[in-house]
Formats: C-alpha cells, structure tokens, sequence
C-alpha cells in the first residue's frame, strides 16, 4: 500500500458523547463504541485505563484513582482525559498504524462556542490526528441518515443521547435552527426506577429500570397497556430482593412527563420555521439518532404528536459518525464502501391508551 492511499485509507470520523463514544474508519469499515470515561491517579493526574477497564476498576474498587468522565454535551471538560479518551480510540481503531496520523472529521455540537470548538479540535490534534474537521452535529446526524441527496432535502434531526437531545432543522447543507435538551436517555430510565420507588417502594438499578421500560414498551406496542410484566428490585424497607407484577401500561407511561418534554422541544423548533421549511418538514419529517431512538414507542409517539413522518435507520447510534464520514469523503452524494441500511418510515400504528 502507497503512502497516499493509506493515509486516504486511515480518515477517520469521530463522535465524543456523554457516556459513549464512537470512531469509524469508513475504508476498512472499523467501528468502535467505548464508554467515555477514564481512570485517573488521584497522585499524578495521568490516565490510568479508558473505556470498559475503567468501568472495572471503579467496580473493583481500585484506590487512589478516579473515575472521570471528560466529555459532556460534545464540550470538552477535562483536557487531559479527553486526550487520552482520544488517543486510545484513535490506536484502537488504527491498529499497527506506527506514526500515521489520519483526518479526523468530528461531530461538534451546534451552537458550540469557539472556544469549546477549538478545545475540541486541540483534544484532537494532540491525540494523535494530522487533521481535525469539523462537522455540525445536526449536520452529521442528517447526513447519516440519508442516502440521497444527502444534506440537500429539509429534514428535522433529533439525536437522543444519554444526558440531552440535540435538535436541528437541517436544509441545503446546513443548519437553518438548532437547540439541545438536557434531557436524554437516561431520564427515561430515572423516571422508571423514581416511579417503583414511589409506588411500590422498590429500588431499580438504572440497568434494571431500562429492561424494564424497554419490555414494558416493546408489550404495549405488541398485546397493550395490560400485559403483565414482573419488575425485581430491592425493597426499600427489608433490603430484601423483591418481585413484583405490574401492567406493561404502567412503567410505559412513568417515562410520559419525559418524553412530552423531548416532543414541546420539538415542536418549538418546528414552529421557529418560516413557512416554506415547514413544508418541507412535512414531506421529509423527522430522523432520530441515538440510543434513545431505540425505544420502541417513542417513533410512533412522536409521529403522532408531531404530525411529521418519523424515520429511523437501522442502526441509529452510528447515525452521527456515518454522516461524519460521508462529510469527510468529498461531494455528500459519493457512496461510502457500505452504505447504511435505508431508512424505514415507522407506520402509524395507534399507542394504546393509558387507563
């Protein structure tokens, strides 16, 4: 391989998240999902592992060191950590590489401050890359999604992530309004676990809260709001393991409050449109990304509190970084080596009623 068509070879598209990051080398389909945290000495202020490892040792126990998390919203809030959060996907990702230094195109939030952007870029560029793009959030997340005359069509994008919702109203190759939620994924699964706590004095683990709210949604899609669903937690009072059965209805709508804020957000940003956009909005609709796009009722909800088509890809969580990607191959229209899956428009099917 020359010199040339490996650096070529080596772009890179980058996506830093709250609680996970993702990398994505479009020519050699690479792709990495790591937790964005590292392990830091409490002594020397060095990261000590990243990713999963340091997800372990904080369950192991380790001491004298700290769990940080370096990157919240896309802003860079601990630039040590975030260098080696950094450094260790672009080595993850590059394997064997030696000293190749690859193009980085990354998602920066819209609205970012300059100087965020250019503490992101400088995260970047010390981490290991010759060159650092950056792409609009929104921008990215649109073209992601779209596998004609991507960036061309009108189109609202909303991102759920795990601490906030980035929203953009994207045309013509560029972000025409924007706005972030500081609220994600996560809430739907406090409001869960807050839920058992005040109605059946049971504590859920946040891991525990999102199967159950994933089960109880995909059962009330499926058979309704009165599927039987049995929820496993810590009593309150005895410390003991407890079960209880509750209707699929019920945990489902613990997370309503959540998800109305995520849709008046939504609505606020449509309504910002002149009236030709919002034409255009009605043709195109909506294209979620994230995690949060996974919950199995949110796409219909949304559809029918929006009045818009809502679309979601197949794998939603990669939305970001493909469009990145396709940002960083030259004219949005050339094809990566393996496109995405098509977009599949979520049918119209009625959410039954809570009781």
């Amino acid at each position: 391989m020359g010199l040339l068509s490996a650096v070529v070879n080596a772009d890179t598209a980058l996506d830093l998240g709250t609680v996970y990051s993702r990398i994505f080398v479009p020519e050699r389909q690479v792709r990495i999902c790591a937790p964005s945290v590292v392990m830091v000495s409490r002594a020397t202020g060095r990261a000590v592992v990243v990713g999963r490892d340091a997800l372990k040792g904080d369950e192991l126990g380790w001491r004298d060191v700290e769990l940080v998390r370096p990157v919240w919203n896309g802003t860079v809030t601990e630039y040590g950590a975030a260098v080696a959060l950094v450094r260790w996907l672009l080595k993850s990702a590059h394997p064997g590489r030696g000293r190749l230094r690859p193009r980085v195109a990354v998602a920066v939030p819209s609205g970012a401050a300059k100087m965020e952007r250019r503490a992101l870029e400088q995260v970047i560029s010390r981490a290991g890359a010759r060159q650092v793009v950056p792409v609009d959030h929104g921008l990215a997340a649109a073209l992601g999604h779209q596998t004609e005359g991507a960036g061309i069509a009108a189109r609202m994008v909303a991102d759920l992530g795990g601490n906030s919702t980035k929203m953009a109203i994207v045309a013509k190759g560029r972000v025409w309004a924007h706005h972030t939620l500081p609220v994600g994924g996560l809430r739907l699964d406090q409001a869960v676990a807050a839920w058992a706590l005040r109605e059946y004095r049971l504590v859920l683990s946040m891991e525990a809260a999102e199967r159950s709210r994933v089960q109880a949604e995909t059962l009330v899609v499926e058979a309704g709001d009165h599927e039987p669903l049995e929820i496993c937690g810590q009593n309150l009072d005895s410390g003991k393991p407890t079960v209880h059965t509750v209707t699929a209805g019920e945990i489902a709508s613990a997370s309503t409050q959540v998800i109305d804020r995520i849709v008046e957000a939504l609505e606020d940003l449509r309504n910002s449109c002149d009236p030709e956009l919002t034409r255009q909005l009605l043709i195109h609709g909506l294209v979620l990304s994230g995690g949060g796009a996974l919950a199995p009722r949110l796409p219909t909800l949304l559809r029918q509190r929006l009045d818009l088509p809502v679309h979601v890809n197949a794998c939603p969580q990669d939305a970001v970084i493909i469009g990145a990607a396709r940002y960083l191959s030259g004219p949005w229209t050339k094809k990566l080596k393996r496109q995405p899956e098509l977009l599949r428009e979520v049918p119209a099917t009625p959410v039954p009623a809570s009781d």
